[in-house]
């Protein structure tokens, strides 16, 4: 399991992007350690590839796989809640939360969502792994072009955990098949 010290989340310090640092890291150890034990064959890492992180994998028998993280932190710049998309309402964030059930059910795949509330002390369960049908139901106000849209941290409360559980959660999505 990956030795990644949890990130310290700071308003005014990036918050985001600290973040997004220790996830590429952890992923980067799962990997490396799959490698070793020669479970997979080939992996590479892509930041801002559409979504915060896209990660390709190789694995025996001609099996590939791919997964998208977005990633968000709370830091309580809004009141309860986080943006996602641009104030337009546009951006791959919005565009995969509009499609169709179907579609979206499709999505939940390959893209999961990933959130820090930067509000809580490190060593509280302040993480969060949901899928896309999740980051639609807990969409202030519902999803729209043409407005800034926002995810209500209290939609995300009772799934909250600590860092070291939000890895295992963070690795078994990563290398399910």
């Amino acid at each position: 399991m990956s030795k990644v010290q949890e990130p310290d989340i700071k308003k005014g310090y990036k918050p985001e992007e600290t973040f997004r640092d220790a996830i590429v890291e952890a992923i980067n150890n799962f990997l490396q350690e799959k490698i070793a034990a020669g479970s997979l064959k080939a992996y590479f890492i892509l930041k801002n590839f559409g979504l915060d992180i896209a990660v390709f994998m190789e694995w025996p028998n001609n099996l590939f796989t791919v997964r998208f993280f977005e990633l968000k932190a709370f830091v309580g710049s809004r009141e309860g809640g986080v943006g996602f998309g641009n104030q337009q309402g546009k951006g791959s964030q919005v565009d995969i939360l509009l499609l169709d059930d179907l579609q979206l059910n499709l999505a939940n795949q390959f893209v999961w969502w990933l959130l820090v509330d930067g509000t809580k002390p490190k060593g509280e369960s302040r993480y969060v792994i949901f899928d896309n049908k999740k980051a639609r139901d807990i969409a202030m106000g519902g999803i729209g072009r043409g407005k800034q849209n926002n995810f209500s941290i209290k939609g995300l409360e009772n799934m909250f955990t600590t860092w070291d559980k939000f890895l295992e959660n963070l690795n078994e999505f990563l290398l399910s098949n």
